[in-house]
């Protein structure tokens, strides 16, 4: 891949009889893209080989999302696409403009420093979903991870050009 693309997230349950999906989102972005735009779509089933895939529609459905992909037309079709995880090239995603706000995708690969400033060797490896609030799951330098809660109480200043995250009180976590 020459250009990078970011995971939107993955596909549920067939909604309706038109071939809709549902859609659990990673990235909320996609309904600020011009449709129809080209995706990738990935399962990790081998049998299943990645492909391109347009997005038609996206709509909000009782707080969540449902999707339509061309020559996707009945409930069966769909069926096949359950637990892929569609793709968008990140030069498509809309600039933030509202201040500490931040895909996820550029999060990963930020180096951990404590609230005084010293590096602490970690490295931001994953964002993990939770029903209450993201996980934090970083890579310490013998391998282990460490994880934390994406709270203002755990988490202070994320610095995108510096590549830092500030934690506070990370010695609780490196106890866990």
């Amino acid at each position: 891949m020459t250009e990078e693309w970011i995971s939107l997230g993955q596909l549920g349950k067939p909604f309706g009889l038109k071939g809709f999906l549902r859609l659990n989102v990673r990235e909320s972005a996609l309904t600020e893209i011009s449709l129809p735009v080209l995706l990738r779509l990935k399962k990790p089933d081998p049998q299943f080989p990645e492909k391109e895939i347009r997005l038609l529609q996206i709509q909000k459905h009782s707080g969540k999302f449902i999707v339509q992909f061309e020559g996707i037309t009945t409930p069966e079709t769909a069926e096949r696409l359950i637990g892929a995880t569609l793709f968008l090239p990140k030069q498509l995603l809309p600039n933030i403009s509202v201040p500490d706000e931040f895909y996820v995708s550029d999060l990963i690969g930020l180096r951990a420093m404590n609230d005084s400033g010293q590096p602490l060797g970690w490295t931001l490896k994953e964002v993990q979903e939770n029903p209450a609030h993201e996980i934090l799951i970083f890579a310490r330098p013998n391998g282990e991870d460490v994880l934390i809660p994406f709270v203002k109480a755990f988490v202070g200043k994320i610095d995108l050009g510096q590549k830092t995250i500030f934690l506070l009180q990370p010695e609780v976590w490196d106890e866990v």
